[in-house]
């Protein structure tokens, strides 16, 4: 075992958490209680602004890189299951967008 993974776990504890993720999120959420606020927005560049409308203005600072979403709901008083399920709608809805954006995209370069 070396020391990276004694701090960074090793790449066979990390693929077995991103399993482990992938499973909780079966239900077809994008973003669960337990992820990284940096994770998030990295996937999600659009949960950046839902995130600071909701009271959340610190989210580029070096703490939301090592903090879920649930402990940073906790520190700004606001419930985390309600925040994730609202973002998991936004999330949703922008994706809807996007897709719909993409097609239309599609049909007008086919024509």
């Amino acid at each position: 075992m070396s020391i990276k993974d004694i701090l960074f776990g090793s790449d066979e504890e990390k693929a077995a958490d991103n399993a482990a993720r992938e499973t909780e999120n079966a239900d077809g959420a994008l973003v669960s209680r337990d992820m990284l606020v940096g994770e998030i927005i990295m996937k999600y560049p659009a949960a950046a602004d839902f995130l600071m409308s909701c009271g959340m203005g610190c989210i580029f600072c070096p703490s939301s890189q090592m903090e879920t979403l649930e402990m940073a709901a906790m520190v700004h008083g606001l419930d985390a299951g309600d925040i994730c399920n609202a973002l998991n709608e936004t999330l949703a809805k922008n994706l809807q967008t996007d897709e719909a954006a993409s097609e239309n995209v599609k049909e007008a370069v086919n024509q």
